[in-house]
């Protein structure tokens, strides 16, 4: 989930007279910010209907077994980057410099749990569907910290080779060099989102294990009945 933030441009200073020069007057800020929203909850959906809703949860019972969801967790990472550039410009000779003023990047988790009605009415498998849910919480909340370090390394690390300023251009060229600047901030931190995406499926599907579905189900023996009753019901709207 991208949010590009539009580019952020400095305010131009043009000098009449002078030698040309593409100095920065300090280094390039780069912040890349984890953040988490506060965890919402939802309790309104029916079983029946949960069941319609697309996941990306392999079923850890095989092709012959059958899962009944009863809660999951709904909410992606944000991904959203802005770009500060300022500039020079010598009218007289022509001439511009840019550079990379500050690069902010936020990672933002917005997570719901959503919980059946009927688990949330039930004590016991309401408090025990919970914990499994937080679980993907903690994924997610472990995976941003972890990209926000690594998106901040590969920003310094691609910038450093590319440089953190454009050297002197023509400055009829100045807008296509900006967006030139902007562009290569946007692959560097889409790229490594990339990578976030893939290393979180694949934790959170590690977390819906048959043997942690079987665990939340033995935690409260009493609700089996409820939910078989339930299972075979949905069985016969399938057909």
């Amino acid at each position: 989930m991208f949010g590009f933030d539009p580019l952020i441009i400095g305010s131009l200073a043009v000098l009449a007279g002078g030698a040309p020069s593409c100095e920065m007057p300090k280094g390039t800020e780069i912040n890349v910010t984890p953040k988490t929203l506060k965890v919402k909850y939802d309790y309104t959906q029916s079983l029946e209907n949960i069941q319609k809703v697309k996941s990306d949860t392999i079923d850890p019972h095989g092709f012959g077994g059958y899962s009944i969801t009863q809660g999951y967790m709904r909410g992606g990472i944000k991904l959203a980057p802005q770009v500060k550039l300022k500039y020079i410009t010598y009218e007289r000779q022509g001439l511009a410099c840019i550079w990379y003023d500050s690069i902010d990047v936020t990672l933002e988790i917005d997570p719901t749990i959503v919980i059946a009605r009927e688990v949330h009415q039930d004590r016991c498998m309401h408090g025990a569907v919970l914990e499994h849910e937080m679980k993907h919480v903690k994924v997610d909340r472990k995976i941003v910290n972890k990209y926000a370090s690594l998106m901040g390394k590969k920003l310094y690390e691609g910038l450093s080779e590319r440089g953190f300023k454009s050297g002197l251009i023509r400055a009829s060229g100045t807008q296509e060099v900006m967006k030139r600047m902007q562009e290569t901030v946007y692959e560097i931190v889409k790229h490594e989102y990339r990578k976030l995406e893939l290393e979180r499926i694949d934790l959170q599907r590690a977390i819906d294990s048959k043997g942690e579905y079987d665990r939340v189900s033995a935690i409260c023996p009493g609700f089996k009945k409820k939910q078989k009753i339930f299972s075979n019901r949905t069985r016969d709207l399938n057909r």
